[in-house]
């Protein structure tokens, strides 16, 4: 955890995490709980929210607030009541803690409110002249879902902030739980409260699609946190933006990063997410790993694209599939040499505008390969399913990693390439992605809806000289080894102790 701390931060750490009772709250939990015949077994939870922050359960003994997803976790959550749930595994330990949401309330929280139409502001998806159509049925998800629900987490974690017997420290994340830190506010005027936020901010222009009430609930909310973090520097700007422009009675300062607002001082800061860089490696190279990638070996062509996505509209997968083809029709000595893998998580298909996507991506990859196809060659090879170890596998092998988000978080499918890759693969990156703020500058970095451009960059990295490749391919790895998970979590803890006098 310490390895690139100096003394004084590990002390301040070592203090903090020692005098202090962490609390954590997101919407789905560190495990989830499935009803077998002789009781329950778990599983790890899915999700990068998860991945990240489960980093702090190896140097602490949180407590995590989650929402029950599962019945068998509507089960373990009625059978223990108000009291936490202990969960080891490994080195992460917790006290697990479920909130209980009736169907109808989670259905409007998360299914109409968070995702699509808070996620589609935050990732600019909508078709604004036409969408969202914010009616009736929206106002109802949002005063009797997501509020609800957002007051539901606030209860349970003021419960638990009761219970402890050590000053708390409440660590909130993402985009579902906006409202939590107003409701916990009111009830705690003392306690450390931060947020952060794994997904993009958006510009003010933009949040205006959200009627006044709502957006205002939203930034008014985030500043009655001690700290509100966000992947990069222009989530954060836009975050300082919005306070100014939406919520009256706001004082900005944007040298120092802050907003003053009821007698109370938010800092606003960055902190990009990353990956536990070992945890990866290992699995990246495990006897599974092994077999997967023998498993690929049929599919792999001269050289490689590959390219790692939920099929999820921000994540752009049309245009990066038509930029291959354009590619093929510009280039077609390429053909029958350079194919295309494609590793696709079905996301979010109970959503109609997800499932239209992944219909429309389906459609591309067919006519893709009908065109530029023969009767020995398949250009386009997609693998659905969630199967995270065949993809690191794929990760080792590629000539060309393609992520081209709309916009996005932070992508960690692009560190994860960089650090497993053993063929000197290139990058191509567009300027959407969060990661993109920190590896920047970038010999191959496209813009997400340039299709041509993107197609002269795969070509680019098809074709670069491999000493550059090899010098490229170094520096990312090393920016991903030394800004990893720990590091993430460690700059949110400095900044929390100083923040108390730890």
């Amino acid at each position: 955890m310490y390895s690139s701390l100096d003394e004084p931060d590990r002390q301040r750490i070592d203090r903090l995490l020692e005098e202090n009772h962490l609390i954590l709250a997101s919407n789905r939990g560190p495990f989830e709980f499935e009803v077998v015949d002789e009781g329950y077994s778990k599983k790890r939870g899915a999700g990068g929210v998860v991945t990240a922050v489960s980093a702090i359960s190896k140097y602490a003994h949180p407590t995590w607030v989650a929402c029950a997803m599962t019945e068998g976790d509507r089960q373990v959550a009625k059978e223990h009541g108000d009291t936490t749930i202990t969960v080891e595994e490994g080195d992460v330990s917790y006290r697990l803690r479920f909130v209980l949401l009736d169907e109808q309330v989670y259905h409007w929280y998360y299914n109409v409110i968070a995702n699509p139409l808070l996620w589609f502001i935050h990732h600019y998806m909508w078709d604004t002249p036409r969408e969202p159509m914010i009616g009736s049925e929206e106002w109802q998800a949002w005063h009797e879902g997501y509020v609800v629900a957002n007051k539901a987490f606030a209860d349970v974690l003021s419960q638990e902030i009761e219970k402890s017997d050590k000053p708390p420290i409440v660590l909130i994340q993402d985009y579902q739980l906006y409202l939590v830190p107003g409701f916990l506010r009111q009830k705690h005027p003392d306690i450390v409260i931060q947020f952060f936020l794994h997904i993009p901010f958006p510009g003010s222009d933009y949040l205006r699609v959200l009627p006044v009430e709502m957006r205002q609930a939203i930034v008014s909310s985030l500043l009655a946190c001690d700290i509100a973090g966000f992947q990069t520097n222009r989530s954060a700007v836009n975050f300082l933006r919005a306070a100014g422009t939406f919520v009256p009675g706001v004082r900005v300062d944007y040298d120092l990063a802050s907003i003053r607002y009821r007698n109370r001082t938010t800092l606003v800061r960055r902190y990009p997410i990353s990956i536990d860089t070992e945890h990866v490696s290992r699995l990246a190279h495990s006897e599974q790993a092994d077999k997967e990638l023998e498993f690929l070996r049929p599919y792999f062509g001269e050289k490689n694209i590959l390219r790692v996505d939920r099929i999820e509209p921000s994540k752009n997968l049309l245009r990066g599939f038509e930029a291959y083809s354009l590619m093929l029709d510009k280039h077609p000595e390429l053909k029958e040499r350079v194919k295309f893998l494609a590793m696709l998580v079905p996301s979010r298909s109970s959503i109609p505008e997800y499932s239209r996507y992944q219909d429309e991506v389906m459609a591309a990859i067919g006519r893709i390969n009908i065109k530029h196809g023969t009767d020995y060659w398949r250009p386009v090879e997609a693998f659905i399913g969630d199967n995270y170890i065949r993809a690191l596998a794929a990760m080792r092998y590629y000539d060309v990693l393609l992520v081209n988000p709309l916009i996005d978080g932070m992508n960690l499918v692009a560190k994860e390439g960089v650090l497993v890759n053993e063929r000197d693969g290139a990058l191509v990156l567009s300027d959407g992605a969060g990661a993109f703020e920190q590896f920047a500058p970038l010999p191959l970095s496209v813009t997400a809806a340039d299709i041509l451009g993107t197609a002269e960059a795969l070509y680019k990295a098809l074709t670069m000289p491999i000493e550059e490749k090899r010098e490229f391919l170094a520096r990312l790895r090393e920016c991903v080894i030394n800004e990893d998970v720990t590091a993430w979590l460690n700059s949110q803890l400095i900044d929390i102790s100083w923040l108390i006098g730890a």
